[in-house]
Formats: C-alpha cells, sequence, structure tokens
C-alpha cells in the first residue's frame, strides 16, 4: 500500500440528531410563550406600580422571549444538511445564534441603566399593592421551571442554544426575587432600594451574557472538544492498529468532528486497513459523547509524521 492513504466517516444517525432538534424547538416554543405570558404581567403591573426594577424584570422577560425566537431561528438554520459551501453542515449558526442571546442581553443591561439614571430625576414613587406580590411570586416560579426545564434539557440534548436560554432565564430568576425584596423594602419608604436593585440585575444580566459569548468563541475559535488522550486509548484498542497520533477535534458539544492518524503493519492491504479504520471510527462515536463524525489518515508503523 502507499504510504498514507486517508479515510472519512461519516456515518452518523440523520434520523437521530432530526429528532434531537425537533426537540430542541419544542423546548424552545414552550418556553417562549411562558416567557411572553411572564413578561405582559411583570410590564403591566411593574407600570401600575411605578417599580423601577419590576419594569427592568419585565424588560428582561421581553428579551427572554425574543432571544427564543434567535434560538429558533439558529436551531433551524443550523439542521440544514451539508452541502458544496457548508461540506461540515451548519452546526455553528447553533453558536451564532447563541452569540445573538448574548447581545440580546446586552441591550437590555443598557435599557434598565438608562432607566436609572431618569429615576433619578423623577418623583414618582412605588406604590407596591398585594397583587403585585402575587404577580411576581407567580412570575418567580415560573422562572424557576423554566430555568429547572430548560438546563434539564439543554445537558440532555446537548443543545448550545438551550444552556445558552436556560443561563438568560436564570438571570431572570435572580431578577425577580431581586424584585419582590426591592417592593418590600418599598413598603417601608426605602425608595433607593428599588433603584439598587435594578443595577443589581443589570449586572447579573451582563455576566450571563459574558458567560454565553465566551462559551460561544470556544466554537467559533475551534477549540479543541475531547481530550486526545481518550481517543487515542479507544483507536489503539482495535487490533491491527500500531500507533494513533495527532488528534484534533473541534465543532459543538453535539456535532464534534475529529481527526488522527493511525498506524498499520505495511503490508497490510488497503481493505484491511479500511476495515480496522472504521471500526476505530466507530468505537469513537460510540464511546465519545457529542463526536458525529471522525476522519482518519492511515500511515505505514515505523513512520511517523508527527
Amino acid at each position: 500500500m502507499s504510504e498514507k492513504r486517508g479515510f472519512v466517516d461519516h456515518s452518523t444517525s440523520e434520523a437521530q440528531t432530526r429528532r434531537r432538534d425537533q426537540e430542541v424547538i419544542r423546548v424552545l416554543f414552550r418556553v417562549l410563550f411562558l416567557n411572553l405570558g411572564v413578561a405582559v404581567l411583570k410590564l403591566i403591573f411593574g407600570y401600575l406600580s411605578g417599580a423601577l426594577s419590576m419594569v427592568a424584570d419585565g424588560y428582561h422577560s421581553v428579551l427572554d422571549a425574543s432571544s427564543n425566537v434567535v434560538g429558533l431561528v439558529g436551531i433551524n438554520m443550523a439542521r440544514h444538511a451539508p452541502d458544496a459551501d457548508h461540506p461540515y453542515g451548519h452546526r455553528k449558526f447553533e453558536a451564532l445564534a447563541a452569540l445573538g442571546i448574548s447581545i440580546f442581553l446586552f441591550l437590555t443591561c443598557f435599557e434598565i441603566v438608562t432607566s436609572v439614571i431618569g429615576r433619578f430625576t423623577s418623583t414618582r414613587q412605588i406604590e407596591p399593592r398585594i397583587i403585585t406580590f402575587l404577580v411576581m411570586g407567580v412570575t418567580l416560579g415560573v422562572n424557576f421551571f423554566v430555568t429547572r426545564f430548560e438546563r434539564r434539557e439543554g445537558k440532555r440534548l446537548q443543545s448550545m442554544i438551550l444552556m445558552a436560554d436556560a443561563k438568560h432565564t436564570q438571570s431572570d430568576l435572580f431578577a425577580s426575587a431581586g424584585v419582590i425584596i426591592s417592593l418590600v423594602a418599598a413598603l417601608f419608604d426605602f425608595f433607593f432600594i428599588d433603584l439598587l436593585t435594578a443595577l443589581l440585575i443589570a449586572g447579573f444580566i451582563a455576566y450571563s451574557g459574558y458567560t454565553i459569548v465566551s462559551s460561544a468563541f470556544l466554537v467559533l475559535a475551534d477549540t479543541q472538544m475531547v481530550d486526545p488522550d481518550e481517543v487515542v486509548r479507544i483507536a489503539m484498542e482495535v487490533e491491527g492498529i500500531s500507533h494513533a497520533h495527532r488528534v484534533r477535534s473541534r465543532g459543538l458539544p453535539n456535532d464534534i468532528h475529529v481527526d488522527l492518524h493511525l498506524h498499520v503493519a505495511p503490508e497490510m492491504t488497503v481493505a484491511k486497513a479500511h476495515d480496522l479504520a472504521h471500526e476505530a471510527s466507530s468505537r469513537i462515536r460510540e464511546h465519545v459523547p457529542g463526536v458525529t463524525d471522525v476522519v482518519t489518515h492511515l500511515e505505514p508503523e515505523n513512520k511517523h509524521e508527527e
């Protein structure tokens, strides 16, 4: 056989990937309707009571719903099959959608800080009512449910969009708790607590945006996604493979592309070497979560290409 031959294994379960994408879409639609309902309640009763922190939290929920729409657009673009212009597929659109969610978060921060500055020149006082507390209690419960639900489904489906959106909603959970504290403080005429809480909410939102951006950049910058030593160990379990090296990986947690070099005996037939490469690729996809594509480069042993 010649000194080196490449073997590409693209055999993945397309049906499984489609089912996974459909589940992500269903989760996003459910969360979208919940976020819209929560946002309407917060904004209506926030304006009626004059609680700036509650209005800020309402805008945050609107941005939650907007980020759900961005996620839906992103996952629909990401699920397109590979084509001539995108031979590795379109999965990175999921990371781009996550970045879009972070932009909405930063815009929310700007809106909140602007409102706080404007409140310093306003004479309007907060008028907390029982219904206001009830609304915040209900929305706090909804946010808690959505955060737990999205995080669980995000981990199960290995979805960057769902994990990013769960962080978005988690910040809303903290924000709602802060609003309740500011409303209680207003009962005792500590109105400055409302402004302080609004600024703290902005801080929580900004931090959530930062963590989303950091995660997305890891994907877009082609950061190593799997442990090379683990890939080598799995490949070396295949009898007939004498050496494995130059392991590289990139992609999303649910769509990892791996390539590596494998060494076999020089006298081995191309057909036999092909079978070994196929077995190694199958084992890697089976034992390393998220791997969907493995490219192996065959070389005769004792002629390492470093």
